[in-house]
């Protein structure tokens, strides 16, 4: 495995120097000639800064598999200029309730039937663009995929997520058995989707903010089975992005601090959600060690605002930016943002390091 990221490493090196090579002035005039693959991939190299800012924005898309929703993917990826294709995780598993702690064991494990027709986006996504870009898809923490599982008898949605952590929290020993059938069968998605092409994943990780499970109990309980997605795709693909999901809730430094030994290319946190203060997109990449995806909030100027004023925002995040850096939200943008809009952006960003040089 070693070697074969070096390989691609490599590779990397290999387009960075090429693309010195033909100068700035070319970076800036013709970087749709450049593969997104390599571009993508030159911002992991930490020995200096990527010249070309990458962009990524992602929604749920209205049709989930099939056909339609290889499309959705693909006119976004088209549309919006974005430098990698994020396949959404759009499984819906089979509903428990659950009313005691015994119940936590009627949970079983997703069957691989279950999981085929989010495999078949993967592989036909992979089959379309895998030359022009790279193939990301979504993956849940084991939490969340529990939380899309249970239904609690008497309990509406608005106060459902509460309940189900207050429920967990009573006997943590009790729900370790569900944890386990569902981290497992993550793990077999991850290994599935990366035999059907996708080259990395968007681990999504939760319950670490102050609100949920944040501090000795989410490095007790969740974190053991949450960390093993990380783990298993940082094991078999070359590019994957830790992303710290604020689930509603706030972290503190001794919450992100439970996050640095998670292995991830790149790692996206809601550092505006930083408990007290915010942080900077430069001390993020100093606490993790790593490059940064972020600077945006999800209903930033991107959403609410004319291009001129997002463009604004945007010269703001790039001005103090780290030097190893991907222009995106915390989290997931509005479905009904603008992908002309959003064009328009991702063109600017793309060349803001050397159009904005001193």
């Amino acid at each position: 495995m070693k070697n074969n990221i070096s390989k691609v490493l490599s590779k990397s090196l290999l387009a960075a120097m090429m693309a010195a090579t033909m100068g700035q002035t070319a970076l800036a005039q013709n970087v749709d000639d450049y593969n997104k693959r390599e571009l993508l991939l030159q911002v992991l190299d930490q020995s200096r800064p990527n010249d070309y800012v990458p962009v990524f924005f992602n929604i749920h898309f209205k049709d989930k598999f099939g056909y339609k929703a290889v499309q959705s993917h693909i006119e976004w990826f088209k549309t919006t200029h974005v430098d990698f294709v994020n396949v959404k995780y759009e499984f819906l598993p089979k509903k428990v309730e659950i009313s005691s702690p015994a119940d936590w064991k009627k949970i079983a494990a997703v069957t691989p039937d279950e999981w085929q027709e989010q495999i078949g986006v993967v592989r036909e996504l992979a089959k379309e663009l895998k030359n022009e870009a790279f193939i990301i898809p979504t993956v849940y923490s084991p939490l969340a995929l529990i939380n899309q599982i249970v239904v609690l008898p008497g309990v509406d949605d608005k106060n459902k997520k509460q309940k189900l952590f207050d429920l967990i929290k009573k006997d943590p020993e009790a729900v370790k058995p569900a944890l386990e059938v569902i981290t497992q069968s993550l793990v077999y998605y991850i290994r599935e989707a990366r035999k059907a092409g996708a080259d990395g994943f968007y681990i999504s990780s939760q319950g670490g903010d102050a609100d949920s499970f944040g501090g000795k109990l989410f490095r007790e309980l969740i974190k053991p089975y949450d960390r093993q997605l990380s783990d298993v795709a940082n094991e078999i693909a070359p590019f994957n992005i830790l992303h710290v999901c604020e689930g509603g809730g706030q972290f503190t430094a001794d919450s992100f601090n439970d996050y640095v030994d998670y292995p991830g290319s790149i790692v996206n946190v809601p550092y505006h959600e930083f408990k007290g203060k915010s942080l900077t997109t430069k001390q993020v990449a100093a606490l993790f060690k790593r490059p940064v995806l972020g600077g945006l909030a999800r209903k930033s100027k991107i959403y609410t605002g004319s291009l001129e004023e997002a463009k604004a925002e945007v010269d703001e995040i790039l001005k103090n930016a780290p030097d190893n850096f991907v222009l995106g939200a915390d989290d997931s943008i509005p479905n009904d943002s603008d992908p002309e809009k959003l064009r328009a952006l991702v063109d600017y960003v793309h060349t803001w390091r050397v159009t904005h040089k001193k």
